[in-house]
């Protein structure tokens, strides 16, 4: 009879879990919901957030060895800074030079790619006991730093010469990344929050979706939301609904996402020691 039970509960467990739309997969095996996911380098350390360069090149700071590595065409991963004290958000400017946040420290290096160089671009500071910066985003328009001040709670934009800094928004429990649409909204993920919420060209800020653990946003080309959950899936979310869907499931600990030169999406797994690479089929949003 204990077993007739238990068979029971687990059968009513696995039929509410398939009606909610929740599927059931094992951690470490990843599996996308369309589009054909690949291996596109591993054996590092614990590959972090990632950055694309001009020419196709991938970026990303790697927390296991402490150094910013570069992922060439064919796979082939090279270190190109000297040690860094957890070295996470990353951005390619114009010239070809990085600019690495480090978080230990809250502050901002220029990377020179070629001789490995670093130069302090801007301290910001923590006066918090809260971890530093995970993440920084270039804005193309004005070539300006948007700073998710991930210990303060802050939105900040930081010059393009590092010389003047401004308050966005404020409020966040623990911003780490940010996107910015053509209208100029910006998409802030939130990830005490467990949330994405945007800041209007206003100011006005708005809930867009509530997700565990968000640990990263960007825009794809149809300008729907793909957010990385540190509990293993990668979510696309249209910003106009809301409306959520589980792209890629099964993944450990993902904390980069980028999109290639080709617009597919590339993902780092810190636990898994993998990069991957993921076919995107074009979805268009819904107003």
């Amino acid at each position: 009879m204990k077993r007739f039970k238990y068979g029971l509960i687990v059968l009513i467990t696995l039929i509410v879990i398939t009606f909610l739309g929740y599927s059931v997969r094992a951690a470490g095996s990843p599996v996308a919901a369309e589009g054909t996911l690949t291996v596109l380098a591993q054996g590092m350390g614990a590959p972090d957030d990632l950055a694309l360069g001009a020419d196709g090149t991938i970026y990303f700071g790697d927390l296991g060895v402490g150094k910013v590595l570069a992922v060439a065409h064919g796979g082939k991963v090279t270190p190109i800074s000297p040690k860094m004290s957890a070295p996470e958000g990353i951005v390619v400017l114009n010239d070809g030079s990085l600019i690495v946040a480090e978080q230990a420290n809250n502050k901002l290096y220029r990377l020179d790619p070629v001789t490995q160089t670093l130069s302090l671009f801007y301290a910001i500071g923590n006066a918090t006991k809260n971890a530093g910066i995970d993440n920084i985003y270039h804005d193309s328009v004005t070539g300006d730093l948007i700073i998710p001040d991930a210990p303060t709670g802050r939105i900040l934009r930081l010059s393009s010469d590092g010389k003047t800094i401004q308050v966005i928004a404020s409020g966040f429990r623990r911003p780490t990344a940010v996107a910015i649409a053509p209208d100029g909204t910006i998409y802030v993920c939130d990830e005490y929050g467990q949330s994405i919420q945007s800041i209007a060209p206003d100011g006005k800020i708005r809930l867009i979706a509530r997700i565990p653990t968000p640990d990263d946003v960007i825009l794809d080309p149809d300008g729907n939301l793909l957010v990385n959950s540190l509990r293993g899936t990668i979510w696309r979310v249209n910003p106009a609904t809301g409306e959520t869907f589980a792209l890629v499931t099964g993944l450990v600990e993902p904390h980069g996402i980028i999109l290639d030169q080709e617009n597919n999406l590339i993902i780092a797994d810190a636990k898994l020691n993998q990069l991957f690479h993921l076919t995107l089929i074009a979805h268009n949003k819904t107003s």
